[in-house]
């Protein structure tokens, strides 16, 4: 039996928001490497606060049911717990 090490995300959301941030960090390194900025901030602010937005979004976490408390799908228009109408 062979053994495999890869981290598997139950939540593909998660999985999204990471492999983003981590293109954002890599874009903000190549661009400051590449750049040869006297000040640097001007031409990398969008980056900056792309992941300052994305990084808080990931600190958030679900969203609850505002009736039970039930963790949320994104998309939920109503609670899966309770039947509490979201939307």
């Amino acid at each position: 039996m062979e053994t495999d090490d890869r981290t598997v995300y139950v939540n593909p959301e998660k999985e999204n928001r990471e492999a983003s941030l981590e293109r954002l960090y890599a874009e903000l390194g190549k661009a400051y490497y590449e750049g040869g900025f006297e000040d640097p901030l001007p031409q990398l602010l969008p980056l900056f606060e792309e992941i300052t937005s994305l990084r808080k979004e990931m600190e958030q976490g679900p969203a609850r049911c505002p009736q039970c408390g039930s963790e949320l799908r994104e998309d939920a228009v109503f609670c899966g717990q309770c039947g509490y109408r979201i939307r």
